[in-house]
């Protein structure tokens, strides 16, 4: 009897460990395929300013796909932080195990108030050999393969909508972010983005052409809030 206890309890105890072991490999291997897709295939992004609105307004989330690089005009890109904050190892390793556990979506460190250091939501409007001025905050885009300038919604590949500022006449131009600036040529690799909110946003007016290198991924989904779902 007692032969048969001891033989149930031993199965029983090897079963139990296996159990176990297998549930922290399950769950170990869930973490790591939600982080790969995270990382190479799409990942949520809280849109947390003003700099995009109307089509993608404060705290609104959107899906990010790091997969397609090819950019075309009125694509709405994801661009890495120009400044990188000085951290420790600590703080490194500290904000890489919040990262893994967290799908990526949380950092210790990347919301903060220092210029430059956070992601930011863009749109393209200027791609590499064209010619571009801006008049009244409205963009002028003569292609490198093209012979007249055209506005930035006759050449965009999908409608959008921006928000304009008409300042008054004694308003100082030299105030806020510009609206008015003369022509430019984009080299290579050179890619003109603005923010859809042209009175508040910090983009390639302050910052000049970013490369693509630079760009993280492209917006592909609007999620939330529900009455502004759409796709890209």
């Amino acid at each position: 009897m007692n032969d048969k206890l001891l033989h149930y309890s031993y199965s029983h105890k090897v079963q139990t460990n296996k159990r176990i072991f297998f549930t922290i490999f399950n769950a170990v291997f869930l973490f790591v395929i939600l982080n790969l897709i995270l990382a190479y295939v799409f990942f949520p992004v809280h849109q947390t300013s003003v700099s995009m609105i109307p089509d993608i307004e404060e705290n609104s989330l959107v899906m990010v796909s790091p997969c397609s690089k090819k950019l075309e005009r009125g694509d709405i890109v994801l661009l890495k932080a120009r400044k990188s904050l000085q951290l420790t190892k600590f703080q490194r390793l500290s904000d890489m195990f919040v990262r893994f556990f967290t799908g990526q979506q949380i950092s210790l460190f990347e919301k903060n108030n220092f210029p430059g250091t956070n992601s930011q939501l863009r749109r393209v409007v200027g791609l590499p050999g064209d010619r571009i001025y801006m008049r009244d905050y409205v963009l002028y885009v003569k292609p490198a393969d093209g012979k007249y300038y055209l506005t930035e919604f006759e050449i965009a590949k999908n409608p959008y909508n921006v928000t304009f500022f008409t300042a008054p006449p004694e308003w100082d131009s030299y105030l806020g972010v510009k609206g008015s600036f003369d022509e430019i040529l984009l080299a290579d690799n050179e890619y003109f983005v603005l923010g859809d909110n042209r009175k508040s946003s910090d983009d390639s007016r302050l910052y000049g052409p970013v490369k693509l290198e630079n760009v993280r991924g492209k917006v592909f989904l609007c999620y939330f809030p529900f009455n502004k779902f759409r796709l890209f």
